[in-house]
């Protein structure tokens, strides 16, 4: 066999067309095994977390907060199904935000909680989109006392709230609140208002600040003092041991306010043994299980309220004695009784 230069050529051709394919058919092979690892990884985590208590622990620790630190908002019992883990192990949960106006909750905003699951510490982004109508810093509620050195304490007057509540048509249900000069029980606020055709749906609470720790300053002026940070009493919300379905009290009333101070306890309790940071960050606070020894320990002193109701009953409050700090919420249009007017 004669060898020359073109011979040559042709057989390094031949074997580079051989190895060229056979190169990239182990390229593709890769590629297609390392997608199917990608899938089975995603699959298998997908599973995993769908079938496990934390993507429910976190929304309702999450709910929890909002219930007790959101005087406007609450959230509903069911369990979200915008719940996501990433690739990378950050857990995605997306819940609408609910406001009650009269007999009825109205859907108002987003919460989208976004939180790595394997650090606890690491940036928790929170992104809270408030209704166009609705004030972002919402309701205030005034301490009656200074609790440092026991000096009776003013609230801040809102000019206009009760002009502004006789120009609303009286076909018209609104949330309220409203501050009081001494610290009563919750039983003791709903007696108070016992005359009043309203729904108490939040009450905010003193849970030691500035005695048994200090945390987030306050806010106010002169003879005023609100905590920047408050906490109130909610209805109960409650949940079973694998966080997939629970009860939720949309009112504070006679029949409600024992048990709903009961799961308030009872849900701290839990999260003090479960998971204390989760609990905490989602809180907003370092000082939990001094919170909760509070209230164990000085029961449940609140010293002011949200409520609901038709205009004209609203219109009445401004006659009770020990009410001051009037703030108006929302109005929206009649939704009670039919029978009452």
């Amino acid at each position: 066999m004669e060898w020359n230069e073109e011979k040559a050529q042709q057989i390094v051709k031949k074997y580079k067309s051989r190895f060229n394919f056979r190169l990239s058919f182990k390229i593709i092979r890769v590629i297609v095994s390392l997608l199917l690892l990608y899938w089975i990884y995603l699959f298998v985590l997908t599973v995993s977390y769908d079938y496990s208590k934390i993507g429910p622990r976190t929304e309702f620790y999450q709910k929890l907060a909002i219930d007790w630190t959101y005087p406007e908002f609450t959230s509903d019992i069911a369990i979200s199904h915008h719940q996501e883990i990433t690739p990378f192990w950050t857990q995605k949960i997306e819940f609408p935000l609910e406001r009650r106006i009269g007999k009825n909750n109205y859907v108002v905003s987003h919460l989208n909680l976004s939180k790595p699951i394997m650090n606890e510490r690491s940036q928790l982004e929170i992104e809270r989109s408030y209704p166009y109508k609705s004030g972002e810093y919402g309701f205030n509620f005034y301490l009656p006392f200074h609790p440092e050195n026991g000096r009776p304490l003013v609230g801040n007057k809102s000019p206009g709230v009760f002009e502004t509540l006789e120009m609303v048509h009286e076909g018209s249900v609104a949330d309220f609140a409203f501050s009081t000069n001494d610290y009563y029980s919750p039983e003791e606020i709903l007696q108070l208002l016992a005359d009043y055709d309203v729904d108490v749906i939040w009450m905010p609470i003193y849970m030691g600040e500035y005695q048994e720790f200090t945390e987030w300053g306050w806010s106010g002026g002169g003879n005023s003092m609100a905590l920047a940070h408050q906490w109130g009493l909610s209805g109960a919300r409650t949940t079973e041991d694998n966080f997939r379905s629970g009860s939720l009290a949309h009112v504070l009333n006679e029949m409600s306010v024992e048990e709903s101070k009961m799961a308030m306890l009872d849900n701290m309790a839990r999260m003090l043994e479960e998971n204390k940071s989760l609990a905490e960050r989602l809180l907003v606070t370092n000082h939990l299980q001094e919170r909760y020894d509070y209230l164990n320990n000085e029961g449940f002193q609140v010293y002011g309220a949200v409520v609901t109701g038709p205009v004209k009953e609203l219109l009445k409050l401004q006659e009770v004695d020990g009410l001051h700090s009037f703030q108006l919420g929302e109005a929206a249009d009649w939704n009670w009784h039919d029978d009452h007017y």
